[in-house]
């Protein structure tokens, strides 16, 4: 017989049932499996011998096993929180990292030993909160996750900043989660280098895997998101969002989205949100905007003048300007040049004197004249009165004359004796009292009389015309004046025998000083009606224009200002932006390229252009257009329906299923009702962007990689509870006594 306490004790969970009265204890344990057997209680170092116990040889200390490290205390859910938090976080190295803190990894401590009671304290919370250590260390792989984005560690979420495809970010996103799952993996493994290394190469692929799904899953989610709620995030190629809101807001007008990435789809969106009013707000603001930046850039332009209220009023005071410059340029050259003329040390050579007869003729033929006395009286009239007026003007004497000689010989022939400037002007003058151009004479004596003009340029351009330097200047800067008097007063096709490069500008200028033209008129006159399309003449009058009120004249401002009010407003109301965008275009661009040139500096063209390309961005891309807008009144309508045929699915459906018809008609009402306050919230969502959000953002990619961190952590974490490691209740067994065995088979 065999005693129950050579027994060895049973493990946790198992019993032995008691056996019959006075049975042998022994007897009642049924057979062991062939090659087992059981170990009987040691005292000391003898083992008890008895049936079936096979003795055991005595132990020295170093083959007794190590006692186990018991975790230090009892476990709270805050140190279970705590501990798998920080085994998440670190991809299963924080019981690693706690150690090598306190001893200073083996520097200020045994290491081995520390590493062994972090083991058992998160073993100990493990056991006790299962759950809650499994659902804390997904927490940490989250937020190492997270904390890898946002500290550009993580590729994936740098492609998805960058703007990159999703097929790039699919396989950036892959490779990151094999990488977090075989750092778990290495982290996890307790066993030595190789084991390590074995548990990561094991997790890396599923990491992958789960990886590329939770990057494809993250795209997906954030597409139909924005689609739902944001809006289209596209932008047109070779378009930059932010550099057309950075031109825009420099004139103080806000762009959308669809205006600022030229995307088709968002304008597609926005047009569908104008349609029901939903934009309507933003597109008064932007109106508002659009017509005082016209103001803002004419004022640029204005340079400190004051912004004259229409493009007309810049032609109120231009026909009197001019009027008052000619009057000075007549004033001033006749008064200067009177001076000179009485002044009797003015002289001209003899020698060119001699040859006016000559130069006179010459110009005659060159402008194929033939004058026959007897059908041109008046001409050779003229003549006969230029030869006899030098025949008989008298010399200067000259010291040791004893008389004042003549220029005519007793011949007739012209002497090379200096004359005085005032004998050939009163030969000018009267040559044009007496010998008016009209009649069949008219082509002769215009040829005459410009001859007799040109001889005298002539001499003073060769410095035939004799004085001291300051009587000189005077007579110089009086025939600079008096010709552009008579370029204003009567402009000439021809100058010196040669086409006049400026007779339609000159013309213009007089025609406008001496008629009587409104505002509106004037400017019409001068430069057409389109300033995309001006007049052939306009660059030569704008040329002349500047040069004749001055560059830095009201006047000259003032039409400066115009031009900009004539390509911008139509009356006091700013032009649609599409209108100001082709004026500016052809303006600076097309048929008035001269004449902006002559109008504006460069970086006031170039402040130009900017605007021009601000108003073509206010107008949606060609292809998002919806002239008719059926669709756009279609679609709230079709939303509505839809609603209302989903919420009476779902009342129907709840009342198949059992429900009482009021519940069921709640339940379809509440449906409606539900889908129509998504839609609502959705709507208001996507407007708020297209007018608060210009710039699209691209995904950070922060929401990917919280998903891989969390996978790449689940996947160890479920792969070691499947190798034995979930915290499992013990299973009990009963062992029933064989004779109770063979009772019941009786």
């Amino acid at each position: 017989m065999m005693d129950d306490k050579r027994l060895p004790p049973l493990p946790a969970g198992f019993q032995i049932e008691d056996s019959s009265a006075g049975g042998d204890a022994s007897a009642s344990m049924p057979a062991l499996p062939p090659g087992f057997q059981l170990e009987a209680p040691q005292t000391g170092a003898e083992a008890t011998e008895g049936p079936g116990v096979a003795p055991s040889s005595p132990k020295t200390p170093s083959d007794a096993p190590a006692t186990p490290v018991q975790a230090a205390g009892d476990p709270n859910m805050l140190d279970a929180l705590g501990y798998s938090l920080s085994q998440g976080m670190t991809f299963g190295l924080g019981d690693e990292l706690a150690a090598g803190l306190r001893t200073g990894f083996g520097t200020l401590g045994d290491y081995g030993q520390a590493l062994d009671q972090e083991r058992a304290n998160l073993k100990a919370v493990q056991d006790k909160y299962p759950w809650l250590s499994f659902g804390g260390e997904l927490a940490g792989g989250v937020a190492a996750g997270g904390g890898a984005a946002r500290g550009g560690l993580s590729v994936a979420a740098r492609a998805a900043q960058a703007g990159k495809g999703w097929f790039t970010r699919l396989l950036a996103g892959a490779g990151e989660g094999g990488i977090m799952s075989g750092l778990y993996g290495f982290g996890t493994g307790e066993n030595g280098p190789q084991e390590r290394f074995e548990r990561a190469s094991h997790l890396a692929p599923y990491g992958m895997g789960f990886g590329a799904a939770g990057e494809l899953a993250a795209t997906g989610a954030g597409a139909a998101y924005n689609r739902l709620f944001r809006g289209a995030g596209d932008v047109a190629p070779g378009v930059n969002p932010a550099a057309n809101v950075q031109d825009a807001q420099s004139f103080g007008i806000p762009l959308s989205r669809a205006q600022a990435t030229r995307s088709v789809s968002q304008a597609n969106i926005e047009n569908g949100l104008r349609s029901q009013g939903t934009m309507s707000a933003f597109d008064q603001a932007q109106n508002e905007a659009v017509a005082n930046s016209v103001g803002n850039v004419q004022s640029r332009l204005a340079a400190g003048n004051q912004n004259i209220p229409g493009a007309a009023s810049a032609y109120d005071t231009v026909p009197g300007r001019l009027r008052g410059i000619r009057q000075d340029l007549k004033s001033a050259s006749q008064d200067a040049y009177a001076a000179s003329v009485d002044n009797p040390n003015v002289l001209v050579s003899g020698d060119a004197v001699k040859e006016l007869p000559d130069f006179i003729r010459n110009r005659l033929s060159s402008d194929q004249i033939i004058i026959d006395p007897m059908y041109h009286t008046g001409a050779a009239r003229a003549l006969n009165f230029i030869d006899d007026y030098l025949g008989r003007l008298p010399g200067v004497a000259k010291p040791g004359d004893s008389a004042t000689p003549m220029l005519s010989g007793p011949a007739g022939e012209v002497k090379s004796v200096d004359a005085q400037l005032r004998w050939i002007e009163n030969l000018r003058a009267a040559f044009r009292k007496n010998f008016p151009p009209i009649g069949q004479d008219a082509p002769a004596l215009r040829s005459i009389r410009s001859a007799l003009d040109d001889w005298t340029d002539g001499v003073f351009d060769r410095g035939l015309v004799t004085a001291d330097d300051d009587t000189l200047r005077a007579l110089k800067d009086a025939r600079s004046k008096w010709s552009q008097y008579m370029a204003m007063a009567q402009p000439s096709p021809k100058v010196g025998g040669k086409l006049n490069p400026q007779y339609e500008a000159q013309r213009a200028l007089r025609y406008i000083s001496d008629k009587n033209l409104s505002p509106e008129e004037v400017g019409n006159y001068l430069w057409g009606s389109s300033v995309a399309a001006p007049k052939n003449t306009s660059f030569m009058t704008a040329q002349l224009l500047r040069k004749t009120l001055g560059p830095d004249s009201p006047e000259w401002n003032s039409i400066r200002q115009s031009f900009w009010l004539r390509a911008t407003r139509a009356g006091d109301d700013a032009l649609s932006p599409n209108k100001i965008a082709k004026n500016l275009d052809g303006m600076l661009m097309g048929q008035g390229k001269g004449v902006s040139m002559t109008l504006y500096s460069p970086a006031e063209l170039d402040l130009m252009r900017k605007y021009a390309g601000v108003m073509r961005n206010l107008q949606p891309p060609r292809q998002g257009l919806n002239n008719s807008n059926t669709a756009n009144r279609l679609m709230p309508m079709l939303k509505r329906y839809g609603a209302a045929i989903v919420g009476s699915l779902a009342g129907g459906g709840t009342f198949a299923h059992g429900g009482d018809p009021m519940t069921s008609l709640g339940i379809g009402a509440a449906t409606t009702t539900g889908l129509g306050a998504m839609n609502a919230i959705a709507q208001a969502s996507r407007a708020a962007t297209a007018t608060r959000l210009p710039i699209p953002v691209n995904p950070s990619g922060v929401g990917a990689s919280l998903l891989r961190g969390g996978l790449a952590t689940g996947t160890g974490l479920i792969d070691e509870r499947l190798k034995g490691g979930l915290p499992r209740t013990p299973l009990e067994l009963t062992v029933t006594p064989r004779d109770k065995l063979l009772r019941g088979v009786r």
